[in-house]
């Protein structure tokens, strides 16, 4: 890390891990749930590779074909027959998707969606909602996770991180509020492009919509003549084959894919309804040098293929891993009486210290101590689990049982340490 604060900023290449207690750490191997840092020590991991790791470090079916295509090209600046097979697989998979473009990232592929809405509707405005986060390209960086809650009526007040560019083309709406969104249709829907968000609010607290408030939302988009974007960047694949959309049963007219798409490989898509996805035929330009290159891609159909060949076993069995340390966690929190929810969502859980139960709204997510919950991710890491300070944790295919065991019996130890911390300092 002294190293690399002499040439990098921060000494990271994502400015997120620079907050990692006791200190941001380097890696040097990881295979299946585990991952080695650079002084030896093993961990069990739940951070994943941040999220794309679903199917665990290298699996081997993934790496195998990304083998296989490295003797045959990386990158052709051209077409390859496998960029076809893997838009087929996801068409075959996500409810929505009937037309498929690849791009790199996440934050790309949303850009790409919203692009895309703006053409096909002829308007230029997007509604986005509290709390949730659609990446690191602007304007979609307002009012993201940790922002504060807005008061009064729709559109709350646009909130940018330092040095980011809003315009008056976003309108921020509080989620989960049907009447709210519906007032803010009516008094903006004619000039509103689309309307985002993450069907189930990862970022904002790892929160379900309330029965009957997404087919609203997919009810009022239609009435307004606007489209429906889903950001499952991180939900893609994770909830179930088909993502949240499928889990939830509403079907939105675009959908940003990410994460769990590549196994590690970078590549994210935009798919959608083909009436809409035309507009890339003619109107929109879709550009990208790495888009569709072929490690990516062959690493992405391999993982879809390892998904759908094993849905039937592994997402039972992911649900039922998740809910196993989740629970111990909650029973562990109660035996040291420390204030902890550990909430599900599929393969992902997210932590919340001393946050009002039943949490259910981004208000309540950051009405939660956020200081107990780095202590709490530094003991993690000193007892051989790594973490992220944020509460967020990825469940992969990869976890055992006795994973669940050796990390529950780190959070043991863990919440030890920091309920002394939170006494002493009480004093």
């Amino acid at each position: 890390m002294q190293r690399a604060h002499q040439v990098i900023p921060r000494g990271v290449n994502s400015s997120r891990r620079a907050v990692l207690r006791p200190t941001p750490l380097a890696f040097t191997r990881a295979q299946g749930s585990r991952i080695t840092d650079i002084d030896r020590n093993e961990y069990v991991d739940y951070v994943a590779g941040y999220g794309p790791m679903l199917l665990g470090h290298q699996p081997r079916q993934v790496i195998e074909a990304v083998h296989t295509q490295l003797a045959a090209g990386v990158l052709y600046g051209g077409q390859h027959e496998a960029e076809a097979e893997l838009a087929e697989r996801i068409v075959q998979m996500v409810p929505c998707a009937e037309r498929v473009l690849l791009n790199v990232t996440g934050s790309e592929a949303v850009q790409a969606a919203l692009r895309i809405a703006r053409a096909a509707t002829g308007r230029r405005k997007t509604i986005k909602f509290e709390g949730h986060y659609h990446g690191w390209i602007d304007p979609m960086t307002a009012n993201g996770p940790g922002s504060p809650v807005g008061t009064g009526p729709a559109p709350r007040s646009v909130i940018a991180p330092t040095h980011s560019m809003i315009g008056p083309e976003i309108l921020v709406c509080p989620w989960n509020d049907p009447g709210a969104l519906a007032d803010l249709l009516t008094h903006h829907g004619a000039d509103v492009a689309a309307v985002i968000m993450e069907p189930v609010a990862v970022n904002g607290g790892n929160l379900w919509a309330d029965d009957g408030y997404l087919a609203t939302v997919r009810r009022l988009c239609d009435q307004h003549g606007c489209l429906l974007v889903f950001d499952e960047v991180v939900t893609g694949f994770r909830l179930a084959p088909g993502g949240a959309q499928q889990r939830t049963g509403v079907t939105p007219d675009l959908t940003a894919l990410a994460k769990a798409l590549g196994s590690g490989f970078p590549i994210s898509a935009v798919a959608g309804r083909a009436e809409v996805m035309r507009v890339a035929e003619d109107t929109v330009a879709h550009g990208g040098t790495y888009n569709g290159n072929a490690l990516s891609v062959v690493a992405a159909n391999a993982t879809l293929d390892a998904l759908k060949a094993d849905q039937d076993s592994l997402y039972p069995r992911l649900e039922r891993i998740t809910g196993k340390l989740a629970d111990g966690i909650e029973q562990l929190a109660g035996r040291h009486g420390a204030p902890l929810q550990a909430l599900r969502a599929g393969a992902l859980i997210r932590l919340h210290w001393d946050a009002p139960k039943p949490l259910r709204t981004y208000a309540d997510a950051l009405a939660g101590s956020t200081e107990p919950l780095r202590h709490f991710s530094e003991n993690l890491i000193r007892n051989g689990v790594h973490a992220r300070e944020t509460g967020l944790w990825y469940v992969s295919a990869a976890h055992t049982d006795d994973d669940v065991d050796r990390t529950l019996s780190a959070v043991d130890r863990a919440l030890a340490e920091v309920s002394k911390q939170l006494l002493s300092s009480a004093r």
